[in-house]
């Protein structure tokens, strides 16, 4: 389930670039009117816009007011553009897309440290059965198969390993096209 979510956010993202591409930044500028439920393509956006892409989209909107501006919109199309050439190629994109992924996982490392330490309520640098319980439930269900010295306690570098092996095993389980080349259209068609 999560390569098929990974493979469908970087479709979701190469998308909207090449919208972004195509419209030059101005449909960005632009305020709309929230979308009206029910099938369509902004029924699929608002549920994307719901679910993770509205990070994307507070990413771009750096003043806050939920829209984008042609400014804002510029800016980033600036920072993508390394070459400063006016054009957005695909090596351009995938280094940034590849940028803000190493960007999320440090984010994502950094909060899971900082509960790890307020799990660890008696500050010895590893979590028991019950610290894990009380403090980080979803680990809990997981915690034999992180536990990987058998000594009944987790230390941060045992979930730090537990959850990269997880990540190649889906990684493994994702079909091969959609894991090579993040910048490479799918081969799906959408």
């Amino acid at each position: 389930m999560q390569g098929n979510l990974k493979a469908r956010s970087i479709r979701n993202f190469m998308a909207a670039s090449a919208v972004f591409l195509a419209m030059g930044g101005a449909a960005f500028a632009q305020t709309t009117a929230p979308a009206a439920p029910g099938p369509g393509p902004q029924a699929g956006m608002r549920h994307h816009m719901e679910h993770g892409g509205g990070m994307w989209f507070k990413s771009i909107d750096t003043d806050g007011d939920g829209t984008i501006s042609k400014a804002e919109a510029d800016a980033l199309f600036n920072k993508i553009d390394t070459n400063h050439d006016g054009k957005l190629d695909m090596s351009e994109l995938a280094a940034y897309h590849k940028a803000m992924m190493e960007q999320r996982r440090a984010e994502m490392r950094a909060e899971l440290d900082a509960r790890f330490k307020a799990a660890d309520k008696n500050g010895d640098g590893a979590l028991t059965k019950a610290e894990v319980q009380a403090g980080m439930p979803h680990l809990a269900k997981h915690f034999d198969q992180l536990d990987t010295n058998h000594d009944g306690k987790l230390t941060l570098d045992e979930i730090h390993a537990g959850m990269q092996r997880m990540h190649e095993q889906r990684m493994q389980r994702m079909p091969r096209g959609s894991q090579s080349n993040p910048a490479a259209p799918s081969s799906s068609g959408g």
